[in-house]
């Protein structure tokens, strides 16, 4: 992978393909469910690490955009994704099982609308930022912290 945006898209889809696992699997087996939710959660929770600590940061530098931008907004969806995780992980832990839950719902929607943002503006603004040494470093790094 040369640019951000196709090495953060294709974690997008990975972490899509998981979520939409553990939908059909919460069905048949919630133990099952539980597993993949966890590994989805976690998973979902490193990729927004490497926008916080490692992409939102090289954004801001280089763009000069930081209070009033897309990190500042992307920052507080982060938040309220993180949110809807925990909420889903304790329906979970009790084994309330509804098909879709509020919760689940209003996460999909949240993810699909932040995805779209991230991979529309702000990707595309960080590779037309970064040198392409400087994308193959933070691919690297981000790489290493899988």
């Amino acid at each position: 992978m040369t640019t951000i945006l196709e090495f953060m898209s294709e974690d997008h889809d990975r972490l899509d393909n998981k979520i939409k696992m553990y939908s059909a699997e919460k069905l048949v087996n919630i133990e099952q469910a539980n597993g993949i939710f966890l590994f989805f959660k976690r998973e979902l929770e490193r990729h927004i690490t490497w926008e916080e600590d490692i992409l939102f940061p090289i954004f801001e530098r280089k763009s000069g955009i930081k209070d009033d931008g897309p990190t500042s907004v992307m920052r507080i969806e982060h938040i309220q994704i993180k949110n809807h995780l925990q909420k889903i992980k304790e329906k979970l832990h009790a084994k309330i099982i509804q098909n879709p839950c509020k919760e689940e719902v209003a996460l999909f929607k949240m993810l699909e609308s932040h995805n779209e943002k991230e991979e529309n503006i702000l990707y595309p603004g960080i590779d037309n930022l970064t040198s392409e040494q400087e994308k193959k470093q933070i691919i690297k790094q981000m790489s290493e912290n899988k």
